[in-house]
Parts: C-alpha cells; sequence; structure tokens
C-alpha cells in the first residue's frame, strides 16, 4: 500500500530529528572531566575565618570596569558579613572537618542573592587553619516585567521582587498578573534568619480574581546534615475557582476553600554526618469545603477533613557533585547523587475531627549514579496513598488517592570548552482511586511543547524528552550566557480503564533559544522554544511557542505536578 507522501515527509522528519538527538546523548564523544567525590573527615582545627564579599560586578575583571556597572554596584546593598558568618556551619576554635567545609559552601550558594561561593584553607602555625570564605552577590533588587506563554495561554506579569533587602537576605515582593481568569495580586515576606537567627519566616498572601490566599510558617528547619532538632508551623488558608478539564476543554468547575495547620518536631536520630537518619513527627489538619459555582449535578465533590498525627523517617546519603550547564548557566549546580529516601506513616479518625478513619502513608527514593566523568544519572520513585478503614460509601477498607510514580533522567556533557548538555527525561505516573480534583495531565505547560496545556488529562500518563542544550561560552556582555537547545517531546495521558496504544503517543519536535542570566538571584534561564506538532491532531495550529523562565521539563512531576498528595506530610 502507498503511504502518503505528506505521512512519509512528516516521518522522515520526525525520525531524522530523533536520530539526531540521540547521537548528540549517546554517541557522540564526550570530554572527560574527573570529579571529586565524597570528602574525608580529618579533623581540622579552625584558628580564624574572615569574609570577602564582593559586589555583583568585580572591576578587577576587563569589560566589569564599565560605567553601567559601576553604577549597579554603586546602587547594590551587599551582603552584610554577619550574614554570610551566620550561615556558616563552622566557627573559630571549632574542630570540624571537609564535608562540614563543603557544606558550608552549599548553604552559602543556596541563599538567592549569592552568585557563588567559595572557602579556602590555610594552615598556620600551630596545626591550625583560617578560613577565608569569599563570595560574589547577584543582583537582587528586581523590577519585573513578564510574558510568559505556555500551549497558547498568555500570562503577563509586573511588580518587583527585593531579596536581599539593606544586605540582611530579606525577601520582599509585589507582583500584578493578568492570566486568561483575571488580575492577581501576590505579596511575599519572607526571611531565612528571622531575628537573627536560623529561624525562617515565610508568609505570602494572594488575591486571584476567584478567591484568595494567605500562608504563613514559622520554622527551624533541619538546616544542615548535621542539625540536632527541627520545628515549626505552617497555617495555610486559601479560597478558588476548581476548574476539571479534559481533552483540553474545561468541562466543569466548582469553588473550593481549603484550609491546614501542620505542627512538626524532628530529631537527628544517629551519628553518621555522611549517612544521616531522621525521624519526625507531624500533626496535619486540613479542610476541604466544595460549593457548586456553574458545577455539573452530582459531580460537586464532598466536603473533607483530615486530622491526625503523622511518624516519618527519612535518609539522606551524602554524595555531592559540582555541575555547571545543566539545568542551569553558568552556576555551580549541587547534586546529590546519593540515596534520599522518605518513609511515613499516619492515622486519620472521625475521634480527631475528620470526615473518615484512614492510614495515609508515603515512600519514595531518589539516588544518581555515574558523575565520575561526562555523565551523571538521576532517578526517583514513589507510592503515596490513604488506606481508607472505612466511609459511608465505602464500608471495606480500600486504597483512595494513590499514585505511583518513577523518574529518571540523564545528563552529559559533550564539550566543556563549548558548553553543549545532552538531557534525556523519562517519567511515568499511575493514579488510582483519585480525588476529582485530582488529575494527570498533559500539555504545553507540562512537558509536551507543541500542544495547548491540559491537552491530555487522565490517570496515568507516560512521557519521555530529548533536549540538547548549548551555550556560547563567554558571557554577552557580562550579563547573560546565549544559546540553543533542539528537542523532542513524546507522551501518552490514558483515562480509567483504558491502556497505553502506540495510536494515542503525542509527540512534537522544534528548537528554541536560551538565556542565562548570569547576575540574577538564581542564574534564571529564560527560553524561546518553537514545537511543531507531529501525527494527528486537533488544534488548528501545528505550531506552538512557547516562552517561560525555566526549563521545558522539569526533573521530576511533569504530568503529576498538580497532585496534591505526593508524601504524607502535605
Amino acid at each position: 500500500m502507498m503511504i502518503p507522501r505528506r505521512t512519509t515527509w512528516k516521518r522522515l522528519f520526525f525520525c531524522s530529528s530523533l536520530f539526531f538527538l540521540l547521537s548528540s546523548l549517546l554517541w557522540l564523544p564526550a570530554e572527560g572531566k574527573k570529579k571529586k567525590r565524597r570528602p574525608l573527615l580529618k579533623p581540622i582545627h579552625v584558628r580564624n575565618i574572615t569574609t570577602d564579599v564582593r559586589n555583583v560586578f568585580d572591576l578587577s575583571i576587563p569589560g566589569e570596569d564599565f560605567w553601567l556597572f559601576r553604577l549597579a554596584d554603586f546602587l547594590h546593598i551587599s551582603t552584610r558579613p554577619s550574614v554570610v558568618r551566620r550561615q556558616l556551619l563552622v566557627h573559630p576554635g571549632d574542630w570540624t572537618d571537609l564535608a562540614q567545609i563543603e557544606e558550608s559552601e552549599r548553604e552559602l550558594r543556596a541563599l538567592p542573592f549569592i552568585k557563588e561561593a567559595t572557602i579556602i584553607q590555610k594552615s598556620v602555625p600551630g596545626g591550625q587553619t583560617d578560613l577565608v570564605v569569599k563570595t560574589q552577590d547577584s543582583w537582587t533588587t528586581q523590577p519585573q516585567f513578564g510574558i510568559s506563554s505556555e500551549g497558547n495561554q498568555t500570562t503577563y506579569s509586573a511588580g518587583f521582587e527585593e531579596i536581599n533587602l539593606l544586605g540582611y537576605g530579606k525577601d520582599v515582593s509585589y507582583f500584578y498578573k493578568k492570566t486568561v481568569d483575571g488580575i492577581e495580586h501576590d505579596i511575599g515576606y519572607n526571611d531565612p534568619q528571622f531575628l537573627n537567627t536560623r529561624v525562617n519566616l515565610n508568609s505570602a498572601l494572594q488575591v486571584t480574581p476567584t478567591g484568595n490566599a494567605q500562608n504563613i510558617g514559622l520554622a527551624l528547619p533541619f538546616y544542615s546534615l548535621t542539625t540536632r532538632a527541627a520545628g515549626g508551623v505552617s497555617l495555610n488558608h486559601s479560597l478558588g475557582l476548581q476548574k476539571i478539564f479534559a481533552t483540553g476543554q474545561q468541562v466543569n468547575q466548582y469553588d473550593q476553600e481549603h484550609s491546614s495547620i501542620n505542627p512538626f518536631i524532628g530529631l537527628w536520630v544517629n551519628n553518621d554526618p555522611l549517612n544521616v537518619v531522621r525521624t519526625q513527627l507531624n500533626y496535619r489538619y486540613s479542610e476541604d469545603i466544595f460549593r457548586p459555582n456553574s458545577t455539573l449535578p452530582g459531580t460537586l465533590p464532598a466536603n473533607k477533613a483530615l486530622s491526625g498525627p503523622i511518624l516519618s523517617s527519612s535518609y539522606i546519603e551524602s554524595d555531592f557533585i559540582k555541575e555547571t550547564f545543566a539545568d542551569k548557566a553558568g552556576r555551580v549546580e549541587d547534586i546529590n547523587l546519593g540515596h534520599q529516601a522518605n518513609l511515613g506513616v499516619g492515622y486519620v479518625g472521625h475521634s480527631l475531627g475528620a470526615t473518615e478513619n484512614s492510614v495515609p502513608f508515603s515512600a519514595n527514593d531518589s539516588f544518581g549514579f555515574g558523575g565520575d566523568g561526562a555523565w551523571f544519572g538521576l532517578a526517583s520513585y514513589g507510592i503515596s496513598s490513604r488506606y481508607q478503614l472505612d466511609s459511608e460509601k465505602q464500608p471495606e477498607g480500600r486504597m483512595f488517592n494513590t499514585i505511583y510514580f518513577a523518574n529518571l533522567n540523564y545528563y552529559r556533557h559533550l564539550t566543556y570548552t563549548f558548553p553543549m548538555t545532552g538531557v534525556a527525561h523519562l517519567e511515568s505516573a499511575y493514579l488510582q482511586n483519585p480525588d476529582t480534583a485530582n488529575v494527570l495531565s498533559l500539555g504545553g505547560s507540562s512537558g509536551l511543547r507543541g500542544y495547548p496545556n491540559n491537552s491530555f488529562t487522565g490517570n496515568k500518563s507516560i512521557l519521555f524528552n530529548l533536549e540538547d542544550r548549548f551555550y556560547y561560552p563567554d558571557e554577552f556582555l557580562h550579563l547573560a550566557y546565549m544559546g540553543g537547545a533542539v528537542f523532542l517531546d513524546a507522551g501518552e495521558v490514558q483515562p480509567q480503564g483504558q491502556g497505553f496504544t502506540q495510536k494515542d503517543v503525542h509527540a512534537d519536535i522544534g528548537f528554541g533559544m536560551r538565556f542565562g542570566l548570569s547576575r540574577s538571584s538564581a542564574g534564571t534561564v529564560f527560553r524561546v522554544d518553537l514545537a511543531y506538532a507531529v501525527g494527528p491532531v486537533q488544534q488548528s495550529n501545528r505550531w506552538i511557542l512557547s516562552i517561560s523562565s525555566s526549563q521545558g521539563f522539569a526533573q521530576t512531576g511533569n504530568t503529576y505536578g498538580g497532585f496534591s498528595n505526593l508524601t504524607t506530610t502535605q
């Protein structure tokens, strides 16, 4: 049988693109680069610690001694040395080791207002060591205007954020957003060193076209691998319109009011700083009230309240590598290849104010591999569920609102002199006996860039992404790394009762530009992607343009990113 010419062209185009990407990711030779792995725990006696906080631009570097950059340094208030010292895990007079020094570096790099951080050791007479902490600030005053287009839906935003207020590390923000639903106002204040301590304060107020949300949290977290105890509480309230989609179209809606409170305490229960075991006790109370709003008869979810304790345990194996040009551009990315496992179980009961008797539980693990040369991989898998002991409609026990998920990511540096990185991503999820509001989704904002948002929904998903990212090695005007990408996305979501089929696989191919803002607070990568939908489509236009301040797909949770209960502590 003769294959139509148009179909033949599409298949050739698709297969050629796939061959090119696979060649880039798997077969082309790569420059090896040996990475240092787990540090030695040789005791180090610290005599003195000095800090060297550099401004956003280093005027001693050729090209940065420019009037505009000098003005930026003049306007920017540098991070206070006391903020840097407070983030360190070691102090003058302490006995420490290389693992704790390297973790202090990672703690500093995790601060959004720090662009670079290194700690240099200098031996001094008497067998002691001086530490020199060198940091460089990122630009933290961020007046913002943004246009984001994902899956044929455009969002406009304007506002400001200062993430290092007066050099003290405080974060204040206000944003005005215009979405397809209307106008939204967001106000936030976050303080990672509340009252000059390790306590974190997080707060946010959101006013949307269909409701509002208020969140506040106060907690002493596990701020390091060797933190002995943690504790805190968070309170959340929201009121908004929930929309239900099927095949890219809205099919239902209703109002939902959510309230929750979650206090917790935690302990580090062993003395191994490289293989950390923690236990944590939470008490979760959450209530969801549903009200009809142009809701189809018989589809309004029942009001729900969950109340009860949760006991969880976690294991963290410290095996960090430093990467650049993986998901960010020109920034050091601290990636843990060690196992990070969590296991939690709780109890929810009528006697505690809940609308059901159930046992929520979750188990998940993530780990990496490779990392000694030009490539590394990351994997994660898990389950989260509630075992409902009884209810009015279900007198016998059953698994409820259960999700099984797995992810695999592969990164390969093809060159370091001219940064080029191949990335492959595979994920799958299965949703069993879900709440009405929970659904797996695939579309422009969830890893399938050639289709509108929420194009495909159901209870089982699979997604595959291939992307070859490349950048020019030098900063453009000392402000950004510029580059591009070619990519292929393929995936499928099926509703309850239907299995995966070859004919329902949806795919796209495309190319785009990448802009890595090297002086921004988080090394944000902006992307502009043009994707072409391959195969049978229902949409009118096969070409879709995406503009966003994030990668085209995440390491985890693209199709199930909106799922509301991935761990028992949520």
